[in-house]
């Protein structure tokens, strides 16, 4: 929540400095698939199973080739942890929020349709509704390509796949056990890949 606030800060600072801004504000619902991503921990393996996932796009475009975006992500699965260390395996409800900040490079190919990559920076939250594990936030980082169509002025479709990384130190635990951490090498053991689809709004005149 404090990340959320802190980009919405610093965004609103954005858009007050600029002179107009009027058709260069998109708001993006969304929502999609977030595929399961599995990792090795010590004796056995963990993974967060892929699900559905929802969230909102907020950008401003400063620049005719640049958009800053602001964005929310939510996907909400189940925690699972296999371990010959556990003295069951472990299976809990769980949500992962990522709140970001980035700017995507835009590729006009015409007036209703344009290409675009970015890359963005956040935090990643892991909670768990049921309580039975503590929750935990991490310093995120992701990138993302995609397209927009716009049916009207107004009104656009957009496509896109994106990649958003917590960074977690080597052998940092999460749910499975505070004493045994990942067996893996790797700053980033969980890699949420997406797919998503959303209608964008254009505000102001």
């Amino acid at each position: 929540m404090r990340a959320l606030l802190v980009s919405i800060f610093f965004f609103s600072i954005i858009l007050g400095s600029a002179p107009s801004w009027g058709q260069k504000l998109e708001l993006t619902p969304y929502t999609g698939y977030t595929f399961g991503s599995g990792f090795d921990i010590t004796g056995g393996r963990a993974k967060l199973e892929g699900n559905a996932n929802l969230g909102l796009f907020l950008g401003y475009t400063p620049k005719r080739f640049t958009e800053l975006e602001l964005s929310y992500n939510f996907l909400g699965t189940n925690a699972t942890a296999n371990s010959i260390y556990l003295i069951e395996n472990i299976v809990s409800r769980s949500q992962l929020h990522f709140v970001t900040f980035g700017f995507n490079r835009l590729i006009l190919i015409n007036d209703q349709l344009t290409f675009f990559s970015g890359l963005k920076m956040g935090s990643a939250t892991l909670s768990f509704p049921d309580e039975d594990f503590e929750g935990q936030s991490r310093f995120s980082v992701g990138i993302q390509a995609g397209m927009k169509y716009y049916i009207t002025d107004r009104i656009g479709l957009r496509s896109q796949a994106h990649l958003l990384l917590p960074v977690i130190s080597e052998g940092g635990s999460l749910w499975w056990n505070p004493n045994t951490g990942v067996g893996i090498s790797g700053w980033s053991p969980i890699l949420p890949f997406s797919l998503n689809f959303g209608m964008i709004l254009r505000l102001g005149m």
